[in-house]
């Protein structure tokens, strides 16, 4: 197994009004999540996107985007966004998966 750091990135479509209570829910469905460590989420209330930071353990980079994506998509689906097009809620910006520096090759560890 390997650790990623990966960090999702997404824009909520709510109106500013409900945001906050949006965040809030997220962010307790987030950090209820299991398969992944160190979880934080945080928010830019002038464009309205959540960034999702978390570590995971996996066997490859695109294994741990996807146990990233499903954590974030449960936290999104937790704090209402389960209707049948929750997609047209959030949209997705960007993902980001980093190999921690004490993981890469050559690396030595203390």
């Amino acid at each position: 197994m390997n650790g990623y750091h990966v960090q999702v990135a997404v824009e909520a479509s709510s109106p500013m009004e409900h945001f906050e209570s949006l965040f809030d829910a997220v962010a307790d469905a987030f950090a209820d999540c299991a398969d992944i460590m160190n979880a934080d989420v945080s928010a830019d209330l002038r464009t309205r996107t959540l960034t999702f930071e978390m570590d995971v353990e996996t066997e490859t980079e695109v294994d741990a985007l996807e146990s990233a994506l499903v954590a974030v998509r449960t936290a999104l689906h937790a704090s209402g966004g389960a209707t049948a097009a929750w997609e047209d809620h959030f949209r997705m910006l960007r993902q980001t998966i980093e190999v921690p520096a004490l993981d890469q090759p050559g690396m030595l560890q203390a």
